[in-house]
């Protein structure tokens, strides 16, 4: 019975998964997107990729501690000074890799 249960549960996401992504290639393409709605959307990658960095950075094992002695705060900040100098992704993703490793070295 259980076993069933997970695979119906499995499947009921994959649906909704799959679901909620074919419908916007289906039914939004370019024309009939107005320039106000496509702008928003060219948000999206960086809100999802914030609300996922985020939280490791200031909460590291689920505790609230955005202080200087955390070193995933630290990178975090040296990385995003390195993104706003540098503005070349590749350069950010590996100093913000250096920074950490660099950092979890020297204070763990």
């Amino acid at each position: 019975m259980i076993r069933i249960e997970i695979l119906l549960t499995l499947l009921g996401m994959g649906a909704v998964t799959y679901l909620t992504r074919v419908l916007f290639i289906v039914f939004l393409d370019d024309e009939r997107l107005t320039p106000f709605l496509r702008r928003c959307l060219r948000f999206v990658p960086v809100a999802v990729l914030t609300s996922i960095i985020v939280p490791l950075v200031a909460a590291p094992g689920g505790k609230f501690s955005p202080t200087w002695d955390n070193p995933y705060f630290l990178a975090g900040f040296l990385t995003a000074g390195l993104a706003a100098a540098t503005r070349n992704l590749v350069v950010t993703v590996l100093g913000g890799m250096g920074f950490i490793l660099l950092l979890k070295a020297f204070f763990i």
